[in-house]
């Protein structure tokens, strides 16, 4: 059974940042390639300051665990880590509309993966 481990260091963040993305309407979800070698899936949620003050901050990040832990063991590729940015719409759009944007994001960040995966040189 794959758990969901949440990063807490910036150096993470900073990686998956720096590989593929996707940005919807209510949020951006960015992946990359994992470090680790285990099946456990790696998140990282995010949300800064031009989101608006510290209440809706935090709404909008316990809304995207919220969706997260519905949807990503069912849509997400083993051995890929994401994070979630939360948008100025993420604490105010309907749950329905955040949940699709987010299935759509990670089938779109998969898709991805899948393409350049099958690009790859081997010798």
């Amino acid at each position: 059974m794959t758990k969901i481990i949440v990063f807490k260091k910036r150096k993470d963040f900073l990686r998956v940042a720096q590989a593929f993305y996707v940005a919807t309407h209510n949020m951006v979800l960015q992946a990359a390639p994992s470090l680790s070698e285990t099946d456990n899936l790696f998140v990282g949620y995010t949300a800064t300051k031009k989101i608006g003050n510290a209440v809706c901050r935090n709404r909008s990040k316990r809304r995207l665990r919220a969706i997260v832990r519905e949807v990503l063991k069912t849509y997400a590729l083993p051995h890929v880590d994401y994070v979630f940015i939360a948008r100025n719409s993420t604490a105010t759009c309907l749950y329905a509309e955040l949940k699709k944007d987010t299935i759509y994001a990670i089938k779109r960040i998969n898709k991805n993966f899948i393409q350049n995966s099958d690009n790859t040189i081997t010798d």
